[in-house]
């Protein structure tokens, strides 16, 4: 089977990127675009064969099979010849574990500048805290108590906000009352390579489920692109 076809698809996606965009939370609030890619398959297997000189015009069915060898055996620069730019909105505690992913580009909205939307994550389910695994969650509940509370909080911190802001306190001072909770939005640049050692840690079921439900966006929007080497990632990780 001649895979061009893939090329071709990833081609007619290519203009269509502001209509990719999904909401990971499903909360109306959350969202991750593909905003931007740089590069192909077609780029990993050129990055590969100039070892010998060589080079491809089309990704066929024995490009995929040096692919697949490349993921395997974790022959990794090969997978650097290119780039992906995503923009996140996400609760600022899931942007500070996105950020210590360091070797990939940055640029946030800033509460210095304008001020804070107020959009909240809420979560539609309680999980228990692991007793094992001390930094990391089990299982779920509904607790129309712990919803009360959280949105008190939530609203205090509203309030908190709104008034210091009136009473002429300066964006970066009264920002310093919003709960982690709060929407930040940043732009998240990075190659092949690194966005899958980011899928590595983040869809695995260690991570925070928050986290996670990002990562399968980000996959699932760059999935069309690097369709040969994503799903060669995927399929070892399937064998974990």
């Amino acid at each position: 089977m001649d895979i061009l076809a893939i090329n071709k698809n990833n081609l007619k996606c290519s203009s269509n990127y502001k209509d990719l965009k999904i909401d990971p939370l499903l909360d109306k609030i959350s969202s991750v675009e593909l905003i931007r890619v740089s590069g192909s398959d077609l780029d990993v297997v050129n990055a590969a064969r100039v070892s010998y000189g060589k080079v491809s015009d089309k990704l066929t069915e024995k490009d995929v099979k040096l692919i697949n060898f490349l993921m395997r055996h974790r022959h990794t620069s090969p997978f650097e010849h290119n780039q992906l730019s995503f923009r996140i909105k996400c609760p600022i505690f899931v942007a500070r574990q996105w950020m210590r992913h360091r070797m990939n580009s940055y640029n946030e909205i800033c509460y210095r500048y304008v001020e804070s939307e107020l959009e909240f994550y809420i979560p539609n389910e309680w999980r228990y805290q692991d007793k094992i695994n001390h930094q990391a969650s089990y299982g779920a509940f509904l607790s129309e108590e712990a919803l009360e509370t959280y949105k008190k909080g939530l609203e205090q911190s509203r309030e908190s906000y709104l008034n210091l802001l009136k009473m002429g306190v300066c964006r970066e001072q009264a920002r310093a009352v919003l709960p982690v909770t709060t929407y930040t939005e940043f732009i998240f640049t990075c190659n092949l390579h690194s966005f899958i050692h980011f899928l590595d840690l983040r869809m695995s079921k260690g991570a925070q489920w928050e986290i996670q439900k990002y990562a399968e966006a980000m996959y699932e929007l760059a999935l069309p692109y690097f369709k040969a080497s994503l799903e060669a990632w995927n399929r070892l990780r399937q064998e974990k």
